[in-house]
């Protein structure tokens, strides 16, 4: 099997440090730092067999995927063998 390296790129980082602080913030440190780590987790997963993920529906560009996490969005784009994450967001409800 195919192995990939994760790549956060610094926008993707700084997503997921907003996630962190509004989490911590709402709640308290603790959560945060569990959800944290469950989103880093799913995204290292991606490290084997990342094209099992539907195309973006938020980039426009066939080589982009999301990945669904716990209501958060996880977009990234597989380029050789590498999976770099772009995106990190809160998906929005349909209303």
């Amino acid at each position: 099997m195919k192995s990939y390296t994760v790549v956060i790129e610094p926008e993707a980082q700084k997503d997921l440090t907003d996630i962190y602080r509004f989490i911590a913030q709402v709640d308290s440190p603790i959560p945060a730092k569990r959800f944290l780590l469950k989103l880093q987790e799913s995204i290292e997963s991606l490290s084997y067999m990342p094209q099992r993920y539907r195309k973006s529906f938020y980039i426009d560009d066939e080589n982009t995927q999301d990945m669904i996490v716990h209501g958060y969005t996880v977009c990234y784009t597989i380029r050789g063998n590498r999976v770099h994450i772009v995106s990190v967001f809160r998906q929005k409800p349909y209303t």
